[in-house]
């Protein structure tokens, strides 16, 4: 073996001293390794037995009362009749009819039914309207002959024109008159009464057939 120069400075000599040291170090590490893994699992299990500990709810448990059960029905009575009891027959009446049975004919009832009476058109424009005996002169005529003059309208001078409403029917007839214009003093009747009294017209045609039809009279009311 070759001897060294400076034997004090040989660091193979403490090397068996540093690998002790080390080993002890390693085996001091992981044994606090273990202690460090061992208490979180005691602290985990210990919180784990303190939840378990808790109280559980308990829920009341109510109990529903049942109606009680319908009484029993009646006991029903059965009654034996003897076979020697005599039992009432009804009596059965035959529906054939003999000859010497009468026979009454039916005869429905007749119901009589009112016509329902359906009022006649009135038109207001047709192919030929009526018209007075001999024409509208013969009309202005008989209006300046027959109408009367309100006594009481001459003396307040009341002048003007009153219009009557009337309908002549298919037969002529004047029906309905009625004043629709009036400028009052008793000229509005005066006008009416002598519509009233006209003979028949000729009455208005639609289609070659008489109708009724409605017309307007004015009836003019003149001081001279």
């Amino acid at each position: 073996m070759e001897l060294r120069k400076y034997p004090e400075v040989d660091v193979r000599r403490k090397a068996d001293i540093f690998f002790m040291i080390g080993l002890i170090a390693s085996l001091g590490l992981t044994l606090g390794a273990f202690s460090i893994t061992t208490h979180d699992e005691v602290e985990q299990q210990e919180q784990a037995e303190l939840i378990d500990d808790e109280p559980e709810e308990v829920m009341d448990i109510t109990r529903q009362e049942q109606p009680p059960p319908p009484p029993p029905p009646p006991p029903q009575t059965i009654e034996v009749i003897e076979d020697d009891s005599e039992v009432e027959e009804a009596e059965i009446e035959s529906t054939e009819t003999n000859q010497d049975d009468e026979i009454i004919e039916y005869v429905p009832e007749q119901v009589e039914v009112a016509e329902a009476t359906k009022e006649p058109e009135v038109f207001t424009v047709v192919e030929d309207m009526p018209e007075f005996p001999g024409g509208q002169g013969e009309l202005f005529k008989y209006l300046q002959k027959n109408l009367e003059y309100p006594p009481l309208a001459k003396e307040n001078n009341i002048q003007g024109r009153v219009v009557i409403e009337f309908v002549i029917d298919e037969n002529g007839r004047i029906t309905s008159p009625r004043v629709v214009k009036d400028i009052g003093w008793g000229c509005g009747e005066a006008a009416l009464k002598v519509v009233k009294s006209m003979p028949r017209w000729k009455p208005g045609k639609q289609r070659n057939k008489p109708v009724s039809v409605r017309y307007n009279l004015p009836v003019r009311f003149q001081l001279d």
